[in-house]
């Protein structure tokens, strides 16, 4: 409802000359109460995907490069399960199984690090395809700019 520009009562519409609680005249002068249909001022579909922006594909493979063993550049690029696995991946490969395999095949400490360059030539090599492929996308599937 409508308020008196005096008295800030709210009054009906019908109350165009005289206020009913104030006696102020012409109390709707210069209010605009009118109500707008709020569907046809934005679309929540286009709102949604308005305000996201293209990742980069050099980020991305900078991130595989740098920090691909902790899968970074998946969570960067909005691709979470992938994130998860190569996380997961990675526990297994530098903290578990994988390390106590090559140290006990090698009788050397430095077997725990053979899971770990292995991993981290695969993420080189990861990044420099994110960096040159015109075809990879991100988990909305939109190509990396």
């Amino acid at each position: 409802m409508p308020k008196c520009r005096y008295c800030h009562e709210s009054i009906s519409r019908l109350d165009k000359e005289i206020c009913p609680f104030c006696g102020g005249k012409k109390p709707l002068e210069g209010i605009d109460d009118s109500t707008i249909d709020i569907t046809k001022v934005f679309d929540p579909v286009e709102l949604k995907n308005q305000h996201l922006k293209p990742r980069s594909k050099k980020a991305a493979g900078i991130f595989a490069i740098l920090l691909g063993i902790l899968g970074v550049e998946e969570f960067y690029i909005y691709r979470y399960k992938h994130a998860l696995i190569e996380l997961a991946i990675t526990l297994i490969a530098i903290g578990g199984f994988g390390s106590i395999l090559f140290f006990f095949a090698l009788h050397n400490a430095l077997g725990f690090l053979i899971p770990y360059f292995v991993l981290e030539i695969y993420y080189i090599f990861k990044g420099v395809y994110i960096l040159t492929s015109p075809t990879v996308k991100d988990g909305r599937g939109e190509f990396l700019k």
